[in-house]
């Protein structure tokens, strides 16, 4: 029986039936359409979420549960378990880790010790160092040990990505404007990178061919990698070039593949593209 209780939110990308399989409770956060909020994943599919997206009308931004959602799990699985890690999107993206670390902090001492962990990545960058915990922990890991692996994890788990356009960025202020800008006068498809939790440019690309093509040499320039995921939102052939240029380092049946969900949509826009890799350095 499991020790150590993980918990995430729904910006991880974890598919439910493997969410549940190992045990990982999922808080959603909140996507907010002018005045209509929607719990992501709950209330709103990313079928809806990007159609609406496509409409126009008002930008959607996101929030985070309230400290009270966060508070409630806590006691809850502080009776069940010997140890909860709560393990959250980048705090440079939004703010669940200090909504997270609230609740916590209201918690008495004598209840099983929660630690929020800032896992400095989102979409699968977060959702593979959620799935090496929560396998650890079903393997009957202690706290101690599960929080080294997802240290070691985070330190050795890198995303990089292309967007087809700068516009979402700029309009959720998470890419500066004058990078923004620089984008949009070249007309590229820029290759962003996740560097300590915040975005930053990578590489410029002109094509969505050559935008893979770099995807896929950021793979290749690791020396070991054991693990390879793919984010997307509406470009499925994109993935299947991608698959067959990463098959001849690494097996394509492995590969992790998701639809990002509304959360980074709000960022990324529809048609981008991105990959989490794991190199497993000891």
């Amino acid at each position: 029986m499991a020790r150590v209780k993980i918990i995430t939110d729904s910006t991880a990308d974890i598919p439910p039936a493997l969410a549940q399989e190992l045990n990982i409770t999922v808080i959603p956060v909140y996507i907010h359409f002018g005045e209509q909020t929607f719990r992501a994943g709950l209330d709103i599919t990313n079928e809806q979420f990007y159609r609406r997206l496509a409409e126009g009308g008002p930008h959607p931004y996101t929030s985070s549960p309230a400290p009270t959602v966060f508070e409630q799990y806590y006691r809850q699985y502080s009776r069940e378990y010997e140890g909860v890690l709560s393990i959250h999107l980048s705090n440079r993206f939004s703010g669940v880790v200090k909504t997270a670390t609230t609740a916590r902090d209201k918690l008495p001492a004598s209840l099983t010790r929660v630690e929020v962990i800032d896992s400095t990545s989102t979409s699968l960058g977060l959702g593979l160092v959620v799935l090496a915990a929560a396998r650890a922990a079903q393997a009957g890991a202690l706290l101690e040990e599960v929080h080294r692996l997802v240290m070691h994890t985070i330190q050795h788990n890198h995303v990089v990505f292309f967007i087809d356009s700068v516009e979402y960025l700029e309009r959720s202020g998470r890419l500066s404007q004058a990078t923004a800008m620089l984008g949009s006068m070249q007309r590229i498809k820029p290759l962003l990178i996740l560097d300590d939790g915040e975005i930053v440019p990578y590489d410029r690309t002109r094509t969505r061919a050559k935008a893979i093509e770099g995807l896929f040499t950021f793979i290749e320039d690791f020396p070991h990698v054991e693990q390879v995921a793919i984010m997307h939102s509406t470009t499925p052939d994109d993935v299947e070039k991608l698959l067959e240029k990463i098959d001849p380092i690494y097996p394509r049946e492995k590969v992790m593949i998701v639809e990002y969900g509304p959360a980074l949509g709000v960022h990324l826009g529809p048609n981008a593209m991105g990959v989490a890799v794991y190199e497993g350095i000891d």
